[in-house]
């Protein structure tokens, strides 16, 4: 079988922009400044919960000494990040299902499904020697 050759074997001549026309430089437009959009207690909501702030609401929770909470957390939090870096699933009831759903050198995309409906039934559970 003979090669293939396109239909048209000369090379066409670029175009060229004429002389006589330059096309408009549009400027650029000024960027508008960031408005806050609701309230300052929304602005609040949103913020991420940092260390301190996980350290105190569990020392308040638990009434252990803030020292020793620390170290719990701080060991917990190690524990769920060499987990999720190994790429296993968590499976956590209070919270719900954690998975990576994407992992690209150190950055860790995850999917957190709350278990909402879970933790509704196990409210309604009786405790242990009581009749449902």
């Amino acid at each position: 079988m003979a090669p293939r050759t396109p239909k048209d074997a000369e090379k066409k001549p670029a175009r060229s922009a004429k002389p006589g026309k330059k096309k408009p430089v549009a400027e650029a437009a000024p960027k508008p400044a960031p408005t806050l959009v609701g309230s300052p207690e929304t602005a609040e909501k949103v913020a991420a919960m940092k260390l301190k702030d996980l350290i105190e609401g569990v020392a308040a929770a638990t009434g252990g000494k803030k020292p020793e909470v620390k170290a719990v957390v701080a060991a917990t939090l190690a524990a769920m990040g060499e987990a999720l870096a190994a790429g296993k699933a968590l499976a956590l009831p209070p919270l719900g299902k954690l998975r990576v759903v994407k992992a690209k050198g150190p950055s860790l995309t995850l999917k957190l499904r709350r278990a909402e409906a879970a933790s509704a039934a196990a409210l309604a559970l009786a405790d242990d020697g009581e009749d449902s």
